[in-house]
């Protein structure tokens, strides 16, 4: 009963968290405009991979090393200072590195006129990357109304920040990414406050420790940065190869899509719980017979909102937005594939085949780079749109031939591993 209260807690603290953030960005779209909105989008999927570069991966290996190390207080104190110093470290060499490599960046590679945009984005990312190392010591410490309260008050705070940035008329592309990459931050330091970490000296143990947390991200430091850069790409690439506008359009029709997307992650939150305890062949089996059940009727209802794209662009980011209509319906197409996927990415909480992440990521990146240097130039934002769902419906048949793939390998193994015994 304990685990399903903590499930719930952490689930409802991430679903109001990424609601109000999503809110908050429509709301940026609404009164920037276009123009400044896609200055501001660019800057955003910039922070976001610079994220997941610095974190190369220990977020999910380090929450799982210090989980397990759970009764062994001196162990995982260890361990969450360790993760500190790691990740501390990281920043702080990919912010001189970004730094310095700034204006290639955005004059020759993204065709932006401000480098100051890029550099703002890279030294925020921090804010970010504070408030991820924050979630994964309280989730891995079983503080989950902490977890809970702080997604939540990061994001009530970007919302609320942006409205009387709004009232104040002063909301542009600069102080909107101030605000989501400092409040995370604060919102981790916050929960800090009231449960301080045990140390911040290096431990003595730490090169063990290191070892541990690099042993397990070796998978997962390629599946993170993969997925961030297969989720950012396409406004980088809009930008480089079109305009500021244009990424401004996109994102307006991007940040709509995304709350049909909340869909796929709604049903995965309980999936992966419910399957990830299912050990019989005979409990897969019959999860399988109602997953394809379920995986179509999440695709056909996300496809009835089709008809509704331009009334829901007229009244959410506004008039100025509606050439994002025929873009929105084409992701709406591909937000329906991406949750029809989520049932059978659901059973590698099953397997034991992490490479999965990873190979999906980059088949992900080659699909839309490839794609987008094609359709792009050719069709304008419709091109891209056409691009992501191509690549969803790739990632769909790659997630059914692998997860084929390892339900029998997973399956032949335990049962030699009974013959043996």
């Amino acid at each position: 009963m304990s685990s399903l209260i903590s499930i719930l807690t952490v689930s409802a603290g991430n679903f109001t968290g990424m609601m109000t953030s999503a809110i908050a960005l429509i709301i940026y779209s609404r009164f920037m405009g276009p123009a400044e909105f896609g200055l501001f989008s660019v800057a955003f999927a910039f922070m976001q991979i610079v994220v997941r570069i610095a974190d190369f991966g220990t977020n999910m290996a380090a929450e799982r090393t210090i989980a397990r190390a759970y009764d062994h207080q001196s162990r995982r104190d260890g361990l969450i200072q360790t993760t500190l110093w790691l990740k501390t470290i990281s920043y702080l060499a990919i912010l001189i590195l970004m730094w310095y490599l700034a204006p290639w960046i955005a004059l020759d590679l993204l065709h932006l006129n401000n480098i100051g945009l890029i550099r703002s984005a890279v030294l925020l990312s921090g804010g970010t990357i504070v408030f991820e190392y924050a979630i994964l010591v309280f989730q891995a410490t079983h503080r989950f109304d902490l977890v809970a309260r702080i997604t939540i008050a990061q994001g009530l705070g970007k919302l609320l920040f942006s409205l009387l940035l709004i009232w104040q008329g002063l909301l542009n592309s600069f102080l909107g990414l101030l605000i989501y990459g400092i409040l995370p931050g604060i919102g981790a330091l916050i929960g800090f406050v009231k449960k301080p970490l045990p140390s911040f000296s290096l431990p003595s143990r730490w090169r063990i420790h290191l070892m541990e947390i690099l042993s397990v991200a070796k998978w997962t430091a390629v599946a993170a940065l993969a997925i961030t850069v297969a989720d950012n790409l396409d406004i980088l690439m809009v930008q480089s190869l079109m305009s500021s506008y244009d990424v401004g359009i996109w994102s307006g029709a991007v940040r709509l899509a995304t709350f049909a997307n909340l869909v796929g992650w709604s049903i995965g939150s309980v999936l992966n719980v419910r399957v990830a305890r299912y050990s019989h062949i005979d409990h897969l089996g019959e999860y399988l017979r109602k997953a394809w059940k379920l995986s179509l009727a999440v695709f056909l209802g996300i496809l009835l909102f089709i008809p509704l794209a331009g009334f829901a662009i007229h009244y959410s980011i506004g008039l100025s937005y509606i050439e994002a209509t025929i873009p929105l319906q084409i992701l709406l197409i591909s937000i329906a594939i991406s949750c029809a996927t989520v049932p059978y990415i659901a059973l590698f909480y099953v397997f034991d085949s992490p490479q999965y992440y990873a190979f999906s990521g980059l088949l992900q990146i080659a699909l839309l780079i490839l794609g987008d240097l094609y359709f792009i130039p050719l069709f304008g934002l419709v091109g891209s749109a056409w691009v992501r769902v191509a690549v969803r419906l790739a990632l769909f048949i790659f997630t059914l031939y692998y997860a084929k793939r390892s339900y029998f390998n997973h399956f032949s193994k335990r049962n030699l591993h009974a013959s043996l015994v």
